[in-house]
């Protein structure tokens, strides 16, 4: 919990600051120093998080977030967990009218998650690390919904996990790249592209037209893969698609 601005009030007959009353000894549990870590980080970001300067804005001891996580990386992985849990219940895969619609509203919403979570994206696609128990459990339960619902319209599972993992893969690896280049224009400014009228007239042309040369294709990829698991699916012999009804995952 921040600081209450009541907490930086001056005191009406003196004039002085009035110290904030810190929390009761021992009031501080693990979910309190998590959720405190997500506000901290969507101020500071990830990488900007630190243990004292958390326990600054918990207003307790740093000892007192010591006691529960011994390490930083410690308390990475506690927010991963809740992150993954975020994540999969912000991105549920949605039977659409045709399995083609399904997956591209997943993808779709998957890489906006991302966009409109900087913390999230840090978390769950920038760390290197297991996931534990819990998390696990989830990943691998929407994953079976997904694969039992293209097996249902016909795929075997073998093509419809090799098709996941191409969406995933690019959907993953766009928010990553947006990721990244956001935090470099935010840190130094949008870079000049190199383009000039007289070297790269067809370039200039491009940029004059509104284009990002360094842009990301995301949905000319996306239905590259569709296409491409349309004609896996024809060479099987199913060559009419079929509306089949997702699989609800498990939730704890």
């Amino acid at each position: 919990m921040a600081r209450s601005s009541a907490a930086t009030e001056r005191n009406a007959a003196g004039g002085r600051v009035a110290k904030p009353k810190r929390r009761p000894r021992g009031s501080l549990d693990v979910e309190d120093i998590i959720t405190g870590a997500f506000e901290l980080a969507e101020e500071v970001s990830i990488p900007g998080l630190s243990m004292p300067v958390l326990a600054k804005h918990l207003d307790v001891p740093v000892t007192s977030i010591y006691w529960h996580f011994r390490k930083k990386e410690q308390l990475l992985d506690a927010m991963t967990e809740r992150a993954t849990r975020q994540h999969h219940f912000n991105t549920p895969f949605v039977d659409g009218a045709t399995w083609q619609d399904g997956l591209r509203n997943h993808f779709r919403k998957m890489r906006q998650v991302f966009r409109d979570n900087p913390v999230l994206c840090d978390l769950i696609l920038m760390r290197t690390g297991e996931l534990g128990p819990e998390a696990t459990h989830i990943s691998v339960d929407n994953l079976e919904t997904v694969i039992a619902t293209m097996v249902g319209a016909g795929f075997t599972p073998d093509d419809a996990l090799t098709v996941y993992l191409a969406l995933s893969a690019h959907s993953r690896g766009t928010a990553m790249i947006e990721h990244l280049n956001a935090s470099q224009r935010q840190a130094r400014g949008r870079q000049p592209t190199g383009v000039t009228a007289a070297d790269h007239p067809l370039l200039h042309e491009l940029e004059y037209r509104g284009h990002l040369i360094d842009g990301l294709e995301f949905d000319f990829t996306l239905e590259s893969i569709i296409s491409s698991a349309e004609r896996i699916l024809a060479a099987s012999g199913v060559t009419k698609p079929t509306r089949t009804k997702a699989r609800p995952a498990r939730r704890k």
